[in-house]
This record gives structure tokens, C-alpha cells and sequence, in this order.
């Protein structure tokens, strides 16, 4: 066990290199003030990110009450205008990490700038409060490719041996998915199921997919093609977070401390031993403060801001630090292989005769569901239905998928020669008051790759440069395109000709002069879209030449290191990023929980 003295005089040396007071808790000087804040800086676990794996992981951790666990955050705490799930949380910018990709010359060209945004949660929860609540796992196929012949540990990353901890903390509310216990269970923290609210648009969507040959299917049974009436991460009406659902129900644990609009700036590092300290962090800017872990530092801010720390922290490739005169601790391929999922715009439906929605009404439905947890904003609309679409039979899975989003556009706009792709997408009103329907083609599995690294200018607190390199390889133009081929063939559909749904009045400059697949690959090169699900800037592997962590997610060649989020995936999976996020995190705790505790059944220390 880990000696008090020792203890205290590494968290010591660790608080006084952030201070302009060199000797302030030498032994001469110090108070009982000092000597509390002392005691309050050292954890046996700090978590940095309290998003989607972080808080899933102090749950865990802090399950075991001699461990005493920390959670630093950079956003603040999750408000209940979050819960609503007709609202778009992912419009709300304070809690947003408003990140935008480096121009280039193959996409995003006419968006803002000629960059995209990428927009992940900024808040305790993190994406899982801003994102769109969907439950999709993606399918075996993506799991069983991380696997390399020769590396024994990537065959715990395959699918059969990743299904438990998916189940671990799944709540399936639903009778007829659930019946297929195979795959589903019940008991877990995070309730998932379908919205009881439908309307007229989503069953007749839901009729042209059926036309167009697919079937209803589970989207997380592994079947290459599905029309999806989707299960969302939500309890009683109400968006279900991670926080929600793992952090708030445990936060009176005395062994658990949550700090949140606290930025960390830089883990410390002893450079002889190579064994993580701590992490210095900042609640203001400049301010600095220690937190010393005892056993380990672990990261859970995502594929952007993990790669910020850890090349603050001089971890990461050894050219790039040298740019930023940045001692190199350990050379690895932190910020590369950056992948995103990709769409456009530009693809959207006029539904006729929409009565306008009056501000009344929209005062009422919010009143309904505060009142009952019911009515309208107790949905997500149109977008609760979506279509997964295998176009290359050599995948045996899906390669895009066709979803939905309503939004509502002042009719007016209607009797005016066009209506511009920002207008289209930009959202007026909760999600399911809508009288347009935009068709949005996502690229599943991207194969463009880019990186991240820092700001040139201000590497400790300006953005970090984001180099997407979206739709850089042809392949992935051509299979957006095959996906907005197929979007255009449900206005030929009976039910959506009946409706007298029409292809919107899109103003679709510069595209406008272009024909048929020569249009649409202008229009997916100018109004490209960033789905905000990035991955693998500190991808898992077996050695230090094309990987950060190893399949244990320990960082390489530093003790005391691990990363657990969707950075750490090596390839995109064919779905959304949550889920697979929390199955990451569930697995981490179980190797933390295999490592820190002996056979015998007590806990030790690293040091």
C-alpha cells in the first residue's frame, strides 16, 4: 500500500508546479487550508470527460467505495429543456464543442466558410445530451474487422464477446424486440424504446420503404437491411443521458467528486518512470490546479479533445510536437486516423396543405409535456423512422442510411422562386412541427480519413485543427450518391405520390446548371454535412507504430494511462457512436475492476 508521506509529497510537488508560490505547501509554510486542499486533490481515479463514457465509467468505479474517483468536466450541468426530446438540443450551441473542419477542395464548399461543423456535447452528459437519442449498435461485421490475425487481445473486440456489455446496461422497454434475448435485456440503467407518438407522415414514409422492398427489422439484430422504427434512450417521455441515467442517481456516493466548467490542460508525467501523476486543470482560465491519481488517469473526451491533451502533454507524434516546441514524452500516432460520418444536404420533400403552427400551440404542447410526459414534443417527429440500406452485396451490411428530419418553413418562403439548403435545414420549430421533410443520405462507413491536430496560433486554448479530409476518397462520393438515388425513388412510391409530396424548392446553386448524377455530385461536394460521430484518433492496436492504445486501451509506453471513448475505435460501425461508447466503457470498467483488485478480493495501488 501506498505510504501517506509519499502520497503527499508527489501531489505536493504536482500542486506546487502550478503556482506562482513555489513553496507554498513546503513544510514550513503550510496551513490546514493547505493541507485540506491537499487531501482533496488526491483520487485513486480521475476521469476526464464527464460525456457518454465518463459518467457510465464514475459510475462503475465509484461502485467500489475504498476507491475514491473524480470527474473533471468542461461543460456545466444538464438542463431539463435537454430532456424534451422534441427539442433539438444539438441547435444549442453553449453546450456544444463548436468545432469546424479545415477547408479543402473536396467538400463542404459552400457551407460557411467552405468548412463543416462538428458538433459534439460540451456538457455533463456530452453527446449523449445533444445527440439524436437513437440506439444503434451497428453490426458484427464492424466489430469482427478490428480484429488483425496475429493479435491475440483485438479477439476480445470481436462481436460475441462484445454483446454482454451492450446488454450490461441496457433497459429494452419494448416486449416484441426484447423477445430476442440473444441480443437485448433488461435491468440495465439505460432504458431504450419507441417513441408511442406517431403521426400521419411517419407511417406513409414508413409504407414507401415497405414498397421499395424492405421490411421492418431491429436495427441491432444484424441484418443488412431494415426499415428501422427506431428505440431511443429515453424514460418516461424524457431524453435519457448518460449522466441521467449513470452520474445523477449516484452523486450522493461520498467516494465520488464531479467538477464541472473545468478545462485540463495537461497530464503530468513522470518523464523517468513514464507513470502518470495527475492532471493539471483549470476552473479559470490561467488558474491552474492539481488532481493527483493514485492509480490511474483516464480519458473520456473524445476522438478531438483527447488528442488536444494528450499533444499538450507532449504524447503524440514527434514532428507535430516539435512545431509547438513541445518536449516529445512518447512518440505515437495521436490525431490521425480521424473518421466522420458524412452526408448532404439538399434532398428534401414539400408536404402539402401543413396547417401554420401558432405560437399557442407550441406553448400548449410544451404545458402538456411538462404537465404528463405526453403529447407532440414527447417524439421526435419524422425522424423516428429511417431506412438501412446495403448497396454492394461483398458487405453483407449495410452501407447507408436514408433518415429523416422534419423541419418547418414559413409557407411563404414557398411562393418564393427557391429556398437555400441553410434554410431548409435550419430548425424553427421542436422537431415534430414540420412541413418539409429533408431526406439526409448518411455514409455509414467512411473510408476518407483525416487527422486533428493543435492550433497553430494558441495551442493551449485555440481550437484544435481539424484536417476531416470528408469524401476525399471517390468511393465514398459515389456511395453518397448511390444513397441519394435511392432517396429520389420514394417520390415515385404510391403512398407518397397519393400525399402529393413533392421535391422541394431547393435552391441548389452552384449546382443548379448541372443534370441528374453530375447535380448531386456537385451538391454532396458543396453541402456536405459532418454527422459529428468522430473516431479513431487514438485507435486501439498491438504496437506503437499505428496505434495509441493496446486493446486493454492502456496508452502505450505510459503507466497509469487509459483512454475509453469512441476514440479508441480503429473503423466507423454502421450506426450511431452512443451505444457503441457505453459497450466501450462497460468493458473498460471491467478491466479496471480485473486489474485493481487481487485475487483475494482487496484493492491496491499502483505506486
Amino acid at each position: 500500500m501506498i505510504c501517506v508521506v509519499s502520497l503527499f509529497l508527489v501531489a505536493s510537488c504536482l500542486w506546487s508546479s502550478s503556482t506562482s508560490t513555489p513553496d507554498l505547501f513546503s513544510k514550513a509554510t503550510r496551513t490546514r487550508k493547505d493541507e485540506l486542499d491537499l487531501r482533496n486533490s488526491v483520487f485513486d481515479f480521475v476521469i476526464v470527460g464527464g460525456g457518454t463514457a465518463g459518467c457510465l465509467l464514475a459510475n462503475r468505479l465509484s461502485a467500489v467505495p475504498e476507491w475514491k474517483v473524480l470527474v473533471i468536466e468542461a461543460g456545466e450541468e444538464e438542463n431539463i429543456d435537454y430532456d424534451i426530446p422534441g427539442v433539438p438540443s444539438k441547435d444549442y450551441r453553449p453546450i456544444l464543442w463548436n468545432y469546424r473542419t479545415e477547408r479543402n477542395g473536396y467538400s463542404c464548399l459552400s457551407r460557411p466558410g467552405g468548412s463543416c461543423e462538428v458538433r459534439t456535447g460540451k456538457v455533463l452528459g456530452g453527446s449523449s445530451v445533444t445527440n439524436d437519442m437513437k440506439y444503434t449498435r451497428g453490426t458484427k461485421v464492424d466489430y469482427d474487422g478490428w480484429h488483425r490475425n496475429g493479435e491475440i487481445g483485438s479477439l476480445e473486440w470481436k462481436f460475441g464477446n462484445l454483446l454482454e456489455y451492450f446488454k450490461a446496461s441496457e433497459d429494452n422497454g419494448d416486449y416484441d424486440i426484447l423477445m430476442n434475448s440473444h441480443y437485448h435485456s433488461r435491468g440495465g440503467e439505460m432504458r431504450v424504446q419507441r417513441f408511442k407518438y406517431a403521426d400521419r407522415y411517419l407511417e406513409l414514409f414508413t409504407s414507401a420503404f415497405t414498397e421499395m422492398g424492405l421490411r421492418t427489422v431491429d436495427a441491432n439484430i444484424n441484418a443488412p437491411e431494415a426499415i428501422v422504427n427506431h428505440q431511443f434512450a429515453v424514460h418516461n417521455n424524457t431524453r435519457l443521458s448518460t449522466n441521467s441515467a449513470f452520474l445523477k442517481p449516484v452523486r450522493h456516493r461520498k467516494n465520488l467528486s464531479v467538477i464541472t466548467g473545468a478545462t485540463v490542460t495537461r497530464i503530468v508525467v513522470d518523464r523517468q518512470e513514464k507513470t502518470v501523476d495527475g492532471v493539471i486543470y483549470e476552473v479559470e482560465k490561467g488558474k491552474e490546479r492539481p488532481a493527483y491519481a493514485k492509480r490511474e488517469v483516464i480519458l473520456t473526451g473524445g476522438a478531438i479533445n483527447n488528442v488536444k491533451l494528450l499533444h499538450m502533454s507532449g504524447i503524440g507524434p514527434k514532428a507535430e510536437l516539435k512545431k509547438h516546441n513541445i518536449t516529445v514524452l512518447m512518440d505515437l500516432p495521436v490525431g490521425t486516423n480521424y473518421q466522420d460520418q458524412v452526408s448532404t444536404g439538399g434532398l428534401a420533400f414539400a408536404l402539402p396543405e401543413v396547417p401554420p403552427v401558432s405560437e399557442s400551440q407550441v406553448i400548449s404542447d410544451f404545458k402538456t409535456w411538462f404537465q404528463s410526459r405526453s403529447g407532440p414534443l414527447a417524439s421526435r417527429g419524422i425522424s423516428q423512422v429511417s431506412a438501412f440500406i446495403q448497396l454492394y452485396e461483398q458487405n453483407n451490411a449495410p452501407d447507408v442510411e436514408l433518415t429523416l428530419e422534419g423541419n418547418f418553413i414559413r409557407s411563404d418562403k414557398f411562393m418564393l422562386t427557391n429556398v437555400s439548403v441553410q434554410a431548409a435545414e435550419e430548425t424553427n420549430l421542436p422537431l415534430p412541427y414540420y412541413n418539409l421533410v429533408n431526406i439526409i443520405p448518411v455514409l455509414l462507413k467512411p473510408k476518407s480519413k483525416g487527422k486533428v491536430t493543435l492550433n497553430k496560433r494558441n495551442p493551449k486554448y485555440g481550437r484544435p485543427v481539424i484536417t476531416a479530409n470528408l469524401l476525399k476518397e471517390p468511393e465514398d462520393l459515389e456511395t453518397l450518391v448511390d444513397a441519394i438515388d435511392i432517396g429520389l425513388q420514394l417520390l415515385d412510391k404510391k403512398e407518397i405520390k397519393k400525399a402529393e409530396i413533392k421535391f422541394a424548392p431547393i435552391d441548389l446553386f452552384p449546382c443548379d446548371r448541372l443534370r441528374n448524377r453530375d447535380q448531386w455530385n456537385c451538391i454532396a461536394r458543396h453541402y456536405t454535412k459532418a454527422l459529428g460521430n468522430p473516431v479513431g484518433t487514438c485507435r486501439m492496436g498491438g504496437n506503437v507504430t499505428d496505434s495509441v492504445v493496446d486493446f486493454e486501451l492502456r496508452v502505450h509506453g505510459i503507466e497509469g494511462l487509459r483512454i475509453v471513448d469512441a476514440s479508441v475505435m480503429p473503423t466507423h460501425v454502421r450506426g450511431g457512436i452512443f451505444a457503441p461508447t457505453m459497450m466501450i466503457a462497460e468493458k473498460a470498467a471491467k478491466m479496471l475492476t480485473k486489474d485493481w483488485k487481487e485475487e483475494k478480493g482487496f484493492y491496491y495501488n499502483r505506486r
